[in-house]
């Protein structure tokens, strides 16, 4: 099996350079023995469009997954230990580097996983793919700025943390492994009530639980229509809807299309985006 060289490795730019960026594309598994631990003299940040990593920080296990933004103090040990089906980006910095290195992210001295939903993860990706084509370019300026910008939205919320139920109730309704169920289902799963989970989820997300479960059921209905050989019936099943004429309307309602029309238009226009509810 062909071992598999960290840009953070004895010869690599982040040794010569005070900020580096790398796009991240891998749809293979890779065993954690290719990746080894290192403990570099740099931050080191990985933001997830889609995929997985399971990291080892400082002796504790770090789950990152698509709209996580992971970031690393400098000096602290990790590895990866896995990771698939990964659209991103990596790098590392110094905070020489930088305009301004009091954000708190930076003096925490712990590593920080902040979760950017749709509309944020999308622009810290914009963002980022900026500051890619900057760094070719070779305009600190510019990555200095977008840079900063980017530390700034890592202070909301203060704690830099979503609470780990509603965490594990969106894991949950976007797990397309397990069939879509209702909110009073989730809450169980979750031990709670469902009045409990809505609070919860409300708070954090300014959705209500309900909400977030028609946009993940719109979500994955756009993502199956795109399968031809799929059945609208099938696929009114497949996001938890029994009725196919109410999925119809259902799906109107957050797309002005019916399932129909919106497979339709993706066979013309392939490009048509998974997430743009809104």
């Amino acid at each position: 099996m062909k071992r598999v060289i960290p840009y953070w490795e004895k010869g690599s730019e982040w040794n010569q350079k005070s900020f580096s960026i790398h796009k991240l594309q891998s749809h293979a598994p890779i065993e954690a023995t290719e990746i080894p631990q290192a403990s570099l003299p740099m931050f080191s940040f990985l933001f997830l469009l889609g995929g997985e990593v399971l990291a080892e920080i400082d002796g504790k296990n770090c789950l990152i997954r698509g709209g996580h933004f992971l970031m690393i103090p400098d000096h602290m040990p990790f590895s990866i230990r896995y990771f698939k089906n990964i659209v991103g980006y990596t790098g590392s910095f110094d905070i020489s580097f930088l305009r301004d290195a009091n954000y708190p992210c930076l003096t925490c001295g712990k590593p920080v996983l902040h979760t950017f939903w749709f509309d944020g993860a999308t622009m810290v990706g914009e963002l980022l793919d900026q500051i890619v084509t900057a760094s070719v370019r070779g305009d600190d300026g510019y990555i200095i700025r977008a840079f900063d910008l980017l530390l700034y939205s890592l202070e909301f919320p203060a704690s830099g943390k979503t609470h780990p139920i509603v965490n594990r109730f969106m894991e949950l309704i976007f797990d397309r492994s397990v069939p879509m169920g209702s909110v009073s289902g989730y809450a169980a799963k979750l031990g709670i009530s469902p009045s409990y989970l809505n609070k919860l989820v409300r708070t954090e997300t300014r959705h209500s639980a309900m909400e977030w479960v028609e946009i993940a059921r719109v979500n994955w209905a756009k993502t199956l229509l795109k399968d031809r050989e799929r059945s609208i019936a099938d696929i009114s099943y497949a996001i938890g809807i029994e009725d196919p004429s109410y999925f119809s309307r259902f799906f109107r309602k957050y797309t002005r299309m019916t399932p129909s029309e919106f497979r339709k238009e993706a066979s013309i226009r392939p490009e048509i985006q998974v997430m743009d509810l809104f």
